[in-house]
Order: structure tokens, then sequence, then C-alpha cells
């Protein structure tokens, strides 16, 4: 009695942790377009008096436009944002990768002839 609850219970365990690993492992799938055409609310017959175009499709596909041309605008910002990024990093690592000119201010160093020190008087 006692190895047949054992045996149920070690059952329910792993039967438990198999379906938390599969459901882990199994990545959801989400289309990269609508599934559904816009077009059939056109048969709804719940809306009010405007036609259904108008109420419901012609704002969706609307919509469906707007997201696409921003996306569009965020990959071209991204490309553009990562080449500067390109550019700043090859300005500020030179042609060697040793060094910067960005980064050498040595000659900027010495600043005594922009401030003569006071001439003492005798």
């Amino acid at each position: 009695m006692r190895k047949s609850l054992t045996c149920i219970s070690l059952g329910i365990v792993l039967f438990l942790q198999s379906r938390t690993a599969l459901g882990q492992s199994i990545p959801r799938y989400t289309p990269q377009r609508p599934t559904i055409s816009p077009y059939l609310n056109l048969l709804r017959t719940d809306n009010g008096v405007m036609p259904n175009y108008y109420s419901l499709v012609r704002p969706q596909l609307d919509q469906q436009s707007f997201d696409n041309r921003v996306l569009l605008s965020e990959r071209s910002q991204a490309r553009a944002i990562r080449q500067l990024s390109e550019i700043s990093d090859a300005a500020t690592t030179g042609q060697t990768g040793t060094g910067s000119t960005f980064r050498n201010l040595s000659h900027f160093q010495n600043r005594s002839h922009y401030y003569p020190g006071k001439q003492r008087r005798k």
C-alpha cells in the first residue's frame, strides 16, 4: 500500500514537472500580420447608423498603415543611430586601435602661456 502511494505521488510529480518543462521550451506563435481580414467586419449587423466600412473597416486599415509607417521609421532611426555609433567608435579608437586623437590631449595640458604669473615688484 505504501509503495503504491509513493509510486503514484512520484508519477504525479514527474508528470507535473514534464508539463512545465514542455511549456517553457516551446515558444508561442505570434503572427507578423493580422490573420483575420478587416473586411469581415462588413458583414456585421450590430453597428449603428454608419456604414460598416467607415466605422469599422477603414479605421482598422488606417491603424495598420500607421503602425507599419511607425515601425519603418523606428527601424531607420535605429539603423542611423547604429551607424553614428560605429562612426563614433571608429573615431575614438583611431585607425590602429591603440588610441584616439580625441583622447590624446597632452598638447593642451601646458597652459602657462595663457595665464602668466604675477610679476614681482622689487
